[in-house]
């Protein structure tokens, strides 16, 4: 019985040190980020603290300068400048990997035709 206890606390154990990946804070987004794709137009995004984010949509068009806001448990809200916080946003959802120091957003540009449903942005 007591080997059993040892062994069951063991396993506990190595479950909780492989902690999954958890939604991000925001100071574990901070920093630029680089769309990882073959594409040689690739998407730029850079979450600077007091909640501003530069994102960048091709090779030569100028950043577009927004604030952002993490919600719930899996939700990234976009806004423009002057709408913050409490103006029109869009909402998107976000997949976060510490590990891979990947960052996945879905449904950035919605209003664009043909963009892929979600983005996956390596640490520049």
């Amino acid at each position: 019985m007591k080997r059993l206890s040892v062994l069951t606390a063991l396993i506990l154990t190595l479950t909780l040190a492989c902690n999954k990946d958890e939604f991000p804070d925001e100071f574990s987004i901070i920093g630029p980020w680089l769309e990882n794709t073959t594409n040689t137009s690739k998407v730029e995004i850079q979450f600077k603290t007091g909640n501003m984010v530069y994102l960048k949509s091709g090779s030569s068009e100028p950043f577009d300068t927004l604030r952002y806001r993490l919600e719930k448990k899996d939700e990234l809200q976009l806004f423009l400048s002057e709408e913050y916080p409490d103006g029109k946003r869009t909402t998107h959802k976000l997949g976060y990997s510490q590990k891979n120091e990947e960052l996945t957003i879905f449904n950035l540009f919605p209003s664009i035709p043909d963009s892929p449903p979600s983005l996956v942005f390596k640490r520049k």
